[in-house]
């Protein structure tokens, strides 16, 4: 009788999601293929499979668990057609027969779960390296990737021909493996795309020159791809509506190809942008305003017939129902937010909004160490991501009584994760508001997004129940008069305060204090330390008027930053008028308000500063670690009460201890 209540507000509580997200829910159609409800993911390649190509377990899983969350379709990221088009190392092969039987298995992974299966075909063109391939890369001309610099081969008519037979045969496979779609890559500057672009076609013959001719290729694959798995197949194309760069592909052009394709009998459209090395970037982060794409998407619609796909920075459920409410298109596509939370729409369909672990852009363990290091996808926030099998949704095999000492990102996540594995969980934290250092890393400008990592976790730790003490500055008595089974130390870190003559006498304030609002700076300040922190403080800074000098002993600022935000902020920072960096500059003492330092010219000098403000770095903060040792059997130190590191590196560290309590 008990759970009579809770089952009828879970029944009310989807009947309204149901009512909210009523387009998003919704049935729809690509071809004669029924989707169960208008989301998409979208292919985003992780580096799952195994180095000959083939589908691994880890892979399968990956997906399985997207399909098992709710995605109505899911198209299964790039599958290389040729050995030498592989854009990262471990890309899905599906350039020869022997690699039909595990597509098989991985298709038959996610349609048991109800969701559609597509698979990308692709064929990178100039846009990879002898290092992914073991080949030189080939292009329609002989022009090198201005990021991947390895001087491409310019195809030949016959090698032309060869690769337009290669995406047939790749498309018979996958339909022979049971996928129910395949959907053909002409964007973000790899091979199809490559031939339709004047920035990167310049042949004079009749596969370059004018549009038409330059439209010969990627037509002549659609046909290729059409003929091998016949009509009544559905063949999406990925389109780029806008390359973003001198003389290439513009949104008048982008717009013309789709129409042409339509008439082509495609049945739907992905409608995407960029190119390597363009200045705008394929894939959004924390700076670019949401739903970058929208627009494109929503030209090509109002002109077209067929079904479009949207794309680019949808993280949250409300924008995907504005856009189909307002005709912007007709499926959305959420790529990392389907990374960052496999049950993205499952939780919709539920009603459960907040519950959803939303991606923040940050890139910093997907996009970053997937193309700058040939690394497997993950994400900041979610351990579990690509580690599925390693790590199932069950109870421990005995449930302990667990202390947690530090609120920030690490003890939260451990709280958590300890909670969900049916822990009895307590977690101190001596301040009167959980976040620790995740709340100063919101404070700098473009970075409000990562308050969504606390929004989650303070949320999913009060629904299970997890004991909070605030304002408890545990100590050793306080922990163990828990008696607890095992306790989790995630007491943080603290600011370093360098060995500089002066500073210390001074009490030169932190730029953690800056960023809290404890320190209100004079108008000319200067930065000790321009590392990831004190670039963001000087941003910080500037946007409120104050002139900034940072100080860099390093011959580098922000190199502790991911690849793609550490881009974004340093070309920020150097288009402001109020922010100087000056790299190689060690200071050697300070004096009021004059800073001394070396640098390669020699001794210098700062004069005339209202504020300086300390960013060197940080050291660990574990005070009860070496006693609790002696003392309890299960003492672990996560996150930089261990050692200083990214928030990614201590939620992951977190997860990783408290799933194997």
């Amino acid at each position: 009788m008990s759970a009579m209540p809770t089952v009828e507000k879970e029944k009310r509580t989807q009947a309204g999601s149901a009512k909210r997200f009523q387009r998003l829910l919704s049935p729809g159609k690509i071809g004669n293929m029924e989707i169960r409800n208008r989301i998409v993911m979208p292919p985003m390649g992780t580096n799952y499979a195994d180095d000959e190509g083939f589908v691994t377990e880890r892979l399968a899983r990956y997906y399985e668990a997207r399909a098992e969350g709710g995605a109505g379709l899911i198209i299964v990221e790039v599958a290389a057609v040729a050995p030498e088009g592989k854009a990262i190392v471990n890309q899905i092969g599906i350039w020869a027969d022997k690699f039909i039987p595990g597509l098989r298995y991985l298709a038959g992974k996610i349609k048991k779960h109800g969701a559609r299966a597509a698979i990308q075909l692709h064929h990178a063109g100039r846009q990879t390296t002898r290092r992914n391939t073991g080949y030189q890369p080939v292009a329609p001309s002989a022009l090198p990737c201005p990021v991947c610099l390895d001087a491409p081969r310019e195809l030949s008519v016959d090698e032309i021909k060869g690769i337009v037979e290669a995406f047939g045969h790749a498309a018979r496979r996958a339909r022979e493996a049971g996928f129910d779609a395949v959907e053909l890559h002409g964007t973000h500057g790899y091979l199809i795309n490559q031939f339709l672009s004047p920035y990167s076609n310049r042949r004079t013959d009749e596969y370059g020159g004018d549009r038409e001719r330059r439209m010969r290729f990627p037509l002549e694959v659609l046909r290729a791809v059409r003929r091998a798995v016949g009509d009544g197949f559905p063949v999406i194309f990925r389109i780029n509506a806008n390359e973003y760069v001198e003389g290439g592909i513009t949104p008048e052009e982008g717009k013309d190809f789709a129409l042409r394709l339509d008439r082509e009998g495609v049945e739907a459209l992905h409608v995407s942008a960029g190119v390597y090395g363009s200045p705008a970037p394929m894939v959004a982060t924390m700076s670019t305003p949401d739903t970058p794409l929208a627009d494109y998407a929503a030209a090509i619609k109002k002109a077209a017939s067929i079904p479009i796909i949207t794309v680019g920075k949808f993280h949250d459920p409300e924008q995907g129902e504005a856009a189909l409410e307002s005709g912007m298109a007709d499926f959305i596509a959420i790529g990392r937010g389907m990374i960052t939370d496999s049950h993205f729409a499952k939780k919709v369909e539920l009603g459960q909004i907040e519950n959803i672990r939303k991606c923040i852009q940050c890139n910093q363990k997907c996009i970053d160490p997937l193309l700058t290091y040939g690394k497997p996808v993950s994400c900041i926030y979610n351990a579990r991501v690509g580690k599925e099998v390693d790590f199932p949704f069950e109870k421990a095999p005995r449930s302990k009584k667990v202390v947690v000492v530090g609120a920030g990102p690490a003890g939260l996540e451990a709280a958590r994760v300890a909670r969900e594995r049916g822990h009895r969980v307590i977690l101190f934290e001596r301040e009167g508001e959980t976040g620790g250092q995740g709340r100063l890393a919101m404070a700098p400008p473009k970075k409000d997004r990562f308050g969504e990592i606390l929004r989650y976790l303070r949320h999913r730790t009060a629904a299970l129940g997890v004991e909070f003490r605030l304002n408890s500055n545990a100590d050793v008595e306080t922990v163990l008069k828990e008696k607890p089974d095992a306790v989790i130390l995630a007491t943080g870190a603290r600011p370093l305060i360098p060995e500089i003559p002066g500073i210390k006498e001074q009490k030169v304030p932190t730029a953690w204090e800056v960023l809290q609002g404890k320190v209100k700076p004079g108008k000319r300040v200067a930065i000790i330390g321009g590392g990831l922190t004190g670039c963001e403080t000087a941003e910080f800074l500037a946007e409120k008027g104050h002139q900034v000098t940072v100080l860099e002993m390093g011959a580098e600022p922000a190199r502790d930053q991911s690849f793609s935000l550490r881009g974004e902020l340093l070309s920020r920072l150097e288009l402001n008028p109020n922010v100087e960096i000056k790299t190689g500059a060690t200071v050697t003492a300070v004096n009021g308000r004059t800073i001394n330092f070396r640098s390669g010219e020699g001794e210098q000098s700062l004069q005339d500063v209202d504020t300086i403000v300390l960013a060197a770095g940080a050291v660990a903060c574990n005070p009860l670690e070496g006693e609790l040792k002696q003392r309890l059997d299960e003492v672990y130190a996560i996150g930089d009460c261990d050692r200083p590191r990214n928030a990614g590196e201590a939620i992951h560290e977190a997860f990783n201890v408290a799933y194997r309590l």
